[in-house]
């Protein structure tokens, strides 16, 4: 590959850096995460439990981990609000044509969008495993913030683990952490 394939992307990479997940902003939490702390907390954990669930393709799950966020770069991290005015089929389309504009000149563009896609549709048990835990590492950060005196994060909490049902190791681990929110609220 040339180096002038990847040159463009790089800034958009190196800029969710410093791009702030916005709900916790919304919030009142100070000294947030950015978008490459939380995509790089999801990529690990897919890792590490992905390992523990029979038949995922651990290639497959990393890839879609590592771009499920990246198209943030260009839209900035659009919080729940913003996705209840636009309506999410709107975000998923911009979110989608923001990939495509980052990484549609690279030689397996496609298969990153396929991987996008799937994903997005949750069409793949590796795509709803990087949903899953998307959902988790939010509760973990949730977590993380209330042990430190942040309150207000209810809704960063979902009523029930529904969404974790098909994943043992992940519904444990969203078990854990609600039992460890409880002592602390």
């Amino acid at each position: 590959m040339e180096p002038s394939a990847l040159s463009g992307l790089i800034p958009h990479l190196l800029s969710l850096k410093l791009l702030p997940r916005t709900g916790w902003l919304q919030r009142g939490v100070r000294d947030v995460e950015s978008i490459a702390d939380h995509s790089f907390s999801v990529a690990v954990l897919c890792l590490l439990i992905g390992d523990q669930i029979e038949g995922i393709d651990r290639g497959r799950l990393l890839a879609i981990a590592l771009l499920h966020d990246l198209a943030e770069s260009l839209l900035g991290d659009l919080p729940a609000s913003a996705t209840r005015l636009l309506g999410s089929e709107t975000k998923r389309k911009a979110e989608r044509d923001g990939l495509k504009s980052l990484i549609g000149h690279l030689a397996h563009a496609d298969e990153y969008l396929a991987l996008w896609d799937e994903y997005a549709n949750g069409t793949s048990p590796e795509a709803r495993l990087v949903k899953a835990i998307d959902r988790l590492e939010l509760m973990a950060q949730a977590l993380a913030y209330e042990r430190t005196g942040v309150r207000g994060l209810d809704s960063f909490w979902p009523d029930h683990d529904d969404w974790a049902a098909e994943f043992p190791p992940v519904a444990a681990l969203a078990s854990y952490l609600r039992a460890e929110r409880n002592r602390l609220v």
